[in-house]
């Protein structure tokens, strides 16, 4: 029984489409088209037709020759009637660009995918490459999926023979492919894009690892442990602002102006309840002191025990001021008077018997 090979099933470009998702279109109607002889010569690189006109209704086609077998032997009108039939499947299942544009006004098979990628925005140009900045981590998306476009992206904009687009003057002559270096540079934005902090974690943790190997040889391995490493990188941040907050707290109530008697004027009233460490994360509840807390680790928690137990004596104090030195000032002569002293007069009041 002999092989049959059947192609997936075919759909129509969607008014939003990712570079990824576009290639997989193009690659799945390649392969449909292909398994049809007769529109298999039309999707050999570099095979242009002319567009449709009333001056040139064979688009530059010719009868073959008698070089040809007669069995594959075809007139020009059959390749044009081959190539319409081509032209009108692709254009079935890209409804977002007009039919006349694919089917009348097309060149070749590679003026078709530029045509597309014009419509989309991803058209190979050296500004297109600019578009790399703009990726970022989207708000639902995994980073799995966000190193899967930036991959995606960096193939794409790859240099390819034959291309529109020079490397300082000189054309390409091969396509190119992905360097160590720039598989490095994909990894090295991926972990950025994730966290800021990420790369500068990852050096220290796989400093061993990497003296020998590239940091991209190492991506699987950071992908697994990216869930402990971003935990690690939170609680950091969650400690820098508890102790950030408590010790501002400290030296608030040191520095709290006095009024001239010694005391102060007003006393604060208790502050609203917000732990800044919740706040920050923006979990749901946050409505709770920062000594509260139960994502507070436990050496960080006698830190702050300890620094409120501090506050609390400073406070104490300074509502008992010292007492004014009223002795006689240092700068004015001590002087001394002479004062005389006499008896008090004695009086027998009571009466003896």
């Amino acid at each position: 029984m002999a092989n049959s090979h059947k192609a997936p099933k075919q759909w129509c470009l969607s008014k939003n489409e990712t570079v990824n998702s576009f290639e997989n279109w193009r690659q799945n109607l390649l392969y449909s088209l292909s398994l049809d002889t007769n529109f298999a010569p039309f999707l050999v690189a570099g095979r242009t037709w002319g567009k449709r006109s009333r001056n040139s209704p064979r688009r530059g086609f010719t009868d073959d020759g008698n070089s040809i077998p007669k069995a594959s032997r075809r007139t020009a009108d059959q390749k044009v009637t081959m190539l319409e039939l081509m032209l009108g499947q692709i254009a079935n299942y890209c409804p977002i660009i007009s039919r006349n544009s694919i089917v009348k006004n097309s060149t070749s098979i590679e003026y078709i995918w530029q045509l597309i990628r014009l419509h989309y925005g991803f058209q190979s140009t050296g500004a297109h490459f600019i578009d790399f900045n703009d990726i970022h981590l989207e708000s639902d998306e995994k980073a799995e999926d966000l190193y899967q476009r930036l991959s995606a992206f960096v193939e794409d904009n790859l240099l390819r023979q034959g291309g529109n687009i020079t490397h300082h003057g000189v054309d390409v002559t091969e396509d190119e492919e992905a360097s160590p270096t720039l598989e490095n540079l994909v990894v090295l934005s991926w972990l950025r894009l994730i966290h800021h902090d990420l790369p500068k974690l990852v050096k220290q943790r796989y400093g061993t690892e990497l003296r020998t190997r590239t940091l991209a040889s190492i991506k699987p391995e950071i992908s697994q442990a990216l869930e402990s490493l971003l935990l690690e990188i939170h609680t950091s941040e969650d400690v820098r602002t508890m102790r950030t907050s408590t010790g501002n707290q400290f030296l608030f109530s040191r520095g709290n102006p006095k009024a001239s008697n010694g005391r102060t004027t007003t006393k604060p009233n208790r502050a609203t309840k917000v732990c800044p460490i919740c706040q920050q994360a923006k979990r749901p509840y946050f409505n709770n002191f920062l000594s509260e807390c139960r994502f507070l680790p436990d050496q960080d928690r006698k830190f702050l025990a300890t620094a409120r137990q501090i506050t609390k004596v400073v406070d104490y104090t300074s509502e008992f001021p010292q007492e004014e030195n009223t002795g006689p000032s240092h700068s004015e002569p001590a002087t001394t008077l002479r004062v005389q002293v006499r008896q008090s007069p004695y009086l027998n009041a009571f009466k003896r018997i």
